[in-house]
């Protein structure tokens, strides 16, 4: 791996550690996955990261040609994309590798790659998942199988695995891996589970473990675990990389002010106790002191903002001094920062072993860590709600947690356990984790066991396409979207509801603050609002509806099942430099719109195209755009089916796709609506006509553009016949379901259609073109199509590949024919 290390020095400007050399001799010259269980700080990302630039680099056919790289939080994702895009975008590395443009971060606060189509995407793990799962929080219901493929034979790599919710999120992800086992690559990265965790991947899922239990001279390097005392030690005393102290009392800013020397972290397990704490520091402080304060609710773009501060201030290249983070655990784990002393309150092991990376984190750094007991709460939020189920009761009961978010057992054990040490290295750190954790992931380890990783829900929610399971199998849907708006403006009025920048709260509390407000009101007050959707238009295309939207009053007994985002009136709720507040609002503060949104939208504009040049643009995009990036996906598939031509599938998928529109009744009001707009008779079989939306509209409707007969379903049954006959029934169902549902996941019939012989010449020159023969199907009744659909997992996952190839060559072609007209 010679070469290896001199890839990894130049793109870095650091020689690769052994660890990181052995993770690339295993993901390059192996079917294993990975696990990467190092401590924080020691360069999980470049090791998880380089083998995938060094096989593009160098044209390794042998491993997958996209990279998804997942983190749960979003303040880490946007940390990492940074780092890393920044690297790559560097003068040197882009005169010498072939890295340019090639990444995206996706994390519904970025939205810059909705259809996951980089080739190396940075995105939350909710984002990656729901995409899976054929819910995916950025898109549509209609859109919702577009990116399920994305994941199907890509390296999908996924970043501190330990914050996952067991039974929710963590155990999809393993029954994801075991689905796409053999046909996509996985490296899960953690530095806090117990080694019977570990080895239940290594034993389970072809996992291979790499730690720095067999890389000893690792362990002597690596600058965030190690600390040479002589350099900084006159007294010949003992000092440690990083002390502990735990106080048997309530984190307080006397203590904090009073330790603080250089760079300050204070961590708090609460937002509200986060705020407290920044305004009293901005009333005590010293003048010279810089106080920042993060957490989740405060608007996206006031939130990037404070992440670049943040990074300016505590990054390893910073030569800022005195100054004080407040946080929640939005910045645990992931984040590249470091500090000389934290104040944390207790958690569980695992995040407060995460929180302690981000102090003395680079080389001859060292310093102090404070562990708090939890503030009692002073008050209980107020909430009675009518008719709540069990689960709703155990939420609210949550609310008197002082540990809230966490279990209050583990953290009371954690904080009994970080009493017998007085500093923190590697070998004690993984005798705490096993100490306190391993009967805890033994439990969860065997439920997960149980539930069969979460397999049926997965399927579940391949049929359904809501996002009603994000619930069941990703996170606990707790918390609530909400737009700070001057409700009195917006009453039963027209709004565009998706334009707004949205904070995240807890569903409860939010009930509890709207509860106490009531109390003081008139009953006819607006305190919070919904948005009603209108009438839509009918599109192929989901990204060519327009909708109207009102806004309504909510009750506070209706927002225990709302789910959409909620609009809260600014009478009664404030924002400031410490986030959301509940407090009369003088300032008469709202949402911001969203920078993209302030863009004007433009109006839907087709340009004519023909069956024919339509459907060779379809087969030229593919050859274009996805082609070449799909030579791992292609060469794994064919290890599952063999004795198949990937290739003929796929492009009788393309072909058939609008077999449906050579239906006479779909042609006739399509040639009727040309030859009106232009004033020339239209004889041709259309894809398209020319429409714009600003002067077409009343003509469309008197043509019956609106009243075309679906046609998908019609191309579905014929494909299913041919692919039935050529190869097999299961691969029948997934090529006819990509069909089928290359316009709504949803649909599962046809209608009655009658093909006219002159309409089938176009269709047959393709066909003849990639040399097979085949019986067209020119005339049926309408059907139900529910038995042709996936009916095991093999099927569907080719199904969800086929489709997305289809849909995402449809949608650039309606948008740009002449691109792929070659």
């Amino acid at each position: 791996m010679n070469s290896y290390t001199d890839f990894y020095k130049k793109i870095t400007g650091f020689n690769p550690y052994e660890y990181q050399k052995s993770v690339a001799e295993i993901l390059l010259n192996s079917d294993k996955n990975i696990i990467l269980s190092v401590p924080t700080g020691a360069g999980k990302t470049w090791a998880s990261i380089m083998p995938y630039l060094y096989a593009r680099q160098y044209n390794y056919e042998n491993f997958p040609q996209k990279l998804i790289y997942s983190l749960p939080l979003r303040t880490l994702t946007n940390s990492i994309y940074n780092d890393i895009n920044e690297i790559l975008n560097k003068d040197k590395i882009k005169e010498n590798y072939i890295f340019n443009n090639l990444t995206s971060i996706q994390t519904g606060e970025y939205s810059e790659d909705v259809y996951f189509e980089k080739d190396m995407i940075f995105a939350t793990i909710d984002q990656t998942l729901s995409n899976f799962l054929c819910f995916p929080l950025s898109l549509s219901q209609r859109q919702a199988n577009i990116n399920a493929g994305s994941l199907i034979g890509s390296y999908l790599i996924f970043d501190e695995f330990h914050l996952l919710d067991p039974q929710l999120s963590m155990s999809t992800l393993i029954g994801i891996i075991k689905m796409l086992e053999g046909i996509s690559r996985f490296c899960l990265m953690t530095a806090t589970l117990t080694d019977k965790f570990l080895n239940f991947f290594n034993e389970n899922l072809n996992f291979e473990i790499v730690s720095l239990e067999n890389f000893p001279k690792d362990k002597e390097n690596i600058k965030s675990i190690v600390f040479n005392p002589n350099q900084n030690n006159t007294l010949n005393k003992q000092i440690h990389k990083k002390e502990i102290q735990v106080v048997n009392n309530t984190i307080n800013v006397q203590n904090i002010l009073c330790e603080h020397k250089n760079k300050t972290i204070v961590i708090c397990n609460r937002i509200e106790t986060a705020q407290n704490l920044y305004l009293d520091l901005k009333k005590q402080k010293n003048d010279s002191t810089t106080i920042i304060c993060i957490h989740s609710r405060y608007f996206d773009s006031d939130r990037q903002n404070k992440e670049k501060l943040i990074k300016e201030y505590f990054s390893k290249k910073s030569e800022k001094q005195d100054v004080i983070l407040v946080s929640t655990q939005v910045l645990e784990a992931g984040m590249d920062i470091s500090c000389d002393t934290m104040h944390t309150e207790i958690s569980p092991i695992n995040s407060f072993i995460q929180r302690a990376g981000r102090c003395a984190r680079y080389e001859n750094e060292c310093g102090k860590i404070f562990v708090y007991n939890i503030l009692d709460l002073s008050e209980k939020e107020l909430v009675n709600v009518d008719s709540v189920n069990d689960i709703d009761k155990t939420e609210i009961k949550k609310l008197s947690n002082k540990y809230l978010p966490y279990v209050k057992e583990t953290c009371e054990i954690s904080f009994k356990e970080l009493q017998l040490y007085d500093h923190l290295d590697e070998s004690i750190t993984k005798t705490i984790i096993n100490d306190v954790l391993s009967k805890t992931e033994q439990n969860i380890i065997e439920n997960i066991h149980a539930k069969s990783y979460n397999k049926e829900k997965i399927r579940k929610s391949w049929q359904d396409c809501t996002k009603n399971h994000y619930s069941e199998t990703i996170r606990d849907i707790q918390s609530i979207d909400v737009v700070l708006l001057n409700i009195d403006n917006f009453k039963n009025k027209n709004i565009q509801p998706f334009i707004y920048e949205t904070i995240s709260v807890f569903r409860w509390s939010l009930i509890g603050w709207i509860k106490k407000i009531e109390q003081n009101i008139e009953q006819d007050e607006w305190i919070i609002a919904k948005a009603e959707q209108g009438l839509q238009s009918q599109f192929d295309f989901d990204w060519q509806d327009k909708e109207s939207y009102f806004l309504r009053k909510l009750n506070t007994n209706d927002l225990k099942n709302y789910y959409d985002t909620v609009f809260i009136n600014n009478k009664y709720f404030d924002y400031n430099d410490a986030g959301l507040i509940i407090q009369n609002n003088n300032n008469n503060n709202e949402s911001p719109i969203k920078e993209y949104d302030k863009k004007e939208k433009e109006s839907i504009i087709f340009k004519k195209d023909t069956f024919y040049q339509h459907t060779l643009g379809l087969l030229n995009c593919y050859n274009q755009e996805f082609k070449p990036n799909l030579k791992y996906t292609i060469y794994r598939l064919k290890k599952i089916f063999p004795n198949i031509n990937l290739e003929l599938i796929i492009k009788l998928v393309l072909i058939f796709h609008d077999y449906g529109k050579l239906n006479k009744s779909w042609q006739e009001p399509m040639q009727k609506f040309q030859s009106k707009k232009t004033g020339i008779p239209c004889n041709e079989v259309l894809a398209h006509t020319d429409y714009d939306e600003l002067t077409d509209k009343e003509l469309a409707q008197n043509c019956g553009l609106n009243k075309k007969p679906s046609h998908a379903g019609i191309g579905a049954i014929q494909l299913y016949n041919m692919i039935f006959d050529l190869y097999s029934e299961n691969l029948a169902r997934a090529s006819s379901s990509a069909i089928l549902r290359h316009h709504s996941p949803l649909s599962d019939s046809f209608e009655s259609f009658d093909i006219p012989e002159e309409y089938l010449i176009d269709i047959k020159n393709l066909i003849n073109e990639i040399g097979i023969e085949c019986e067209y199907i020119k005339k049926a009744n309408g059907e139900d199509l529910k038995e042709i659909l996936p009916n095991n997992d093999l099927e569907q996952i080719f199904y969800l590949f086929l489709v997305r190839i289809l849909r995402l060559c449809d949608q650039k072609v309606a948008e740009s024919l002449n691109k792929y007209m070659i």
